[in-house]
Parts: C-alpha cells; sequence; structure tokens
C-alpha cells in the first residue's frame, strides 16, 4: 500500500488550497475591520465578535433548530412508512416507486419553492394565510427534503437479512413487536443517515425561509445572506465559521448516537 501513497498527494494539494486556505483567510477576517473586499485599509478588528451579542443571531438560530427539528420528525414519520412499504412489497419493479421520489429533484430547487408560494398565492390556498409562518415553511421544507430520508431508510431496509424476520415469526412473534424489537433496530442507521441529510440542509437554508417566510421568519442562512449582501466579509466570514463548527460537530454526535445504537 505504501507504493500507492504518491497518487495521494494530488489530492492532499487540492484539499489545502480549496479547503485549508480559505478556512485559514476566513479565521483571519474575523479579526480584521474592511470595506467590502477592499482591505487596502483594513484595520485589525473584535467588532465581528463584538456582534455576536446581537438577540437577533440567536433568534434566528432557535427559528433554524425549530424548523430543522419539526422537519426532521415529520420526515421520519412520512418517509419510514414509504421506505418499508417500497422495501417489502411484492412489486417486481421497486425502482419505479423510487424513480417517481426522484422526479421532483430533478427540477431546480428554486422552482419548486416559487412553485409553492404560487400555490400558496393563489385563490385555492390564499384563504389559508399561510405565507410569512413558520407552519408554512416547515411544510415546504419537508417536501423538498423527504426523499433524503426516504432513501437512506430504504437502502438499509432492503439490505435487511429477511431471515431474521421469519425467524422471530416462526417463533410466535407478533408482527408489530418483531418490527420494534428486529426490523426498526436494525434499520436506524438509515434514519441517522437520514437525520444527518435532511436536519443539517433545513437548519442552514435560506430560500425557502426567504420565499415562503416572506422575512417573516428568519434562519441563520438569511442572517449570512444578509450580512455577505452588505459586503461585510470580516462578520460573514466568522459566522460561516461558527456555523461550519456547528454541523461538524451535529455529524459527530450523529455518528457517535448511531454506533452507540449499532452496539447495542
Amino acid at each position: 500500500m505504501k507504493q500507492f501513497k504518491k497518487f495521494a498527494i494530488p489530492y492532499f494539494v487540492w484539499l489545502i488550497i480549496l479547503v485549508v486556505l480559505p478556512i485559514l483567510i476566513m479565521f483571519i477576517l474575523t479579526f480584521m475591520q474592511s470595506k467590502g473586499m477592499d482591505f487596502r485599509q483594513a484595520t485589525i478588528s473584535i467588532d465581528s465578535y463584538q456582534r455576536l451579542s446581537d438577540v437577533s443571531l440567536y433568534k434566528a438560530l432557535w427559528n433554524s433548530i425549530k424548523v430543522a427539528f419539526f422537519t426532521v420528525i415529520i420526515c421520519i414519520l412520512l418517509g419510514y412508512p414509504v421506505a418499508y412499504i417500497i422495501s417489502f412489497s411484492k412489486v417486481k419493479n421497486k425502482m419505479l416507486f423510487l424513480l417517481l421520489l426522484i422526479l421532483p429533484m430533478w427540477c431546480n430547487s428554486m422552482l419548486r419553492i416559487i412553485s409553492w408560494y404560487k400555490l400558496f398565492r393563489s385563490d385555492i390556498l390564499s384563504g389559508l394565510n399561510a405565507l410569512g409562518t413558520t407552519p408554512a415553511v416547515i411544510f415546504v421544507t419537508v417536501t423538498t427534503y423527504l426523499p433524503f430520508m426516504i432513501f437512506p431508510i430504504y437502502t438499509v431496509l432492503e439490505k435487511l437479512d429477511r431471515s431474521l424476520i421469519e425467524a422471530s415469526s416462526d417463533l410466535g412473534v407478533p408482527g408489530w413487536k418483531t418490527f420494534f424489537k428486529v426490523t426498526l433496530p436494525l434499520s436506524m442507521g438509515g434514519v441517522s443517515s437520514g437525520v444527518i441529510m435532511v436536519f443539517l440542509p433545513a437548519a442552514t437554508g435560506f430560500a425557502i425561509s426567504a420565499t415562503i417566510g416572506q422575512g417573516n421568519v428568519q434562519l441563520i442562512g438569511n442572517v449570512l445572506q444578509s450580512v455577505f449582501e452588505k459586503n461585510n466579509f470580516n462578520f460573514g466570514s466568522l459566522l460561516s465559521i461558527l456555523v461550519s463548527i456547528a454541523i461538524i460537530l451535529c455529524i459527530l454526535v450523529f455518528r457517535k448516537l448511531q454506533r452507540k445504537g449499532g452496539d447495542k
């Protein structure tokens, strides 16, 4: 294996150029005060860190966690049964059902969001006054990321050893008990992957909350968008680093929980 290590050198070079170096530049920018991209008269400042005391940031963070949490719960409640039914169905061409789930994702996500916006403003749904509310943002977020919950669960269920379920049935265990004692625990790896794939984009996105939320539902992604639109790259860099750290911590926590679940 040692003779193949040299083939990894280009990878590490690009990793440094495209990942490490930009993060280092962003970290340096957090200790500076500049006007947009003009760094010729930039000065050393901790103004970006002082702005972390802004209450609106924590309100946006709370909104992000709330929207992402309810999105994940609803996606699990809807996605698991769909994945289970497709996996255990007797239909030969299961890929056709999966294709139907993929088809909406072939359209541009912004196009789908605007479509929901038009529907909420139509004569049919305008009476609900849903635009600009958190439930509407959660609803559209669920419709956007639901396939990301279904596919990991389906993949795990499809690879599940059916003999374990048959053995449980032969021993006279009721079907519902077999599900909770055998099927569900063994499929938690897919659920954990789905949670990561849904929670992170739901918490950090800005397009849905900006379009459907009408500015009334501010997420951390909207704050980042606003900061960069104002050419405040210093504070924007700090927020970007903090969000990246939060994402990495979430992934590590989910993986640890997944491993603990697997050990059981």
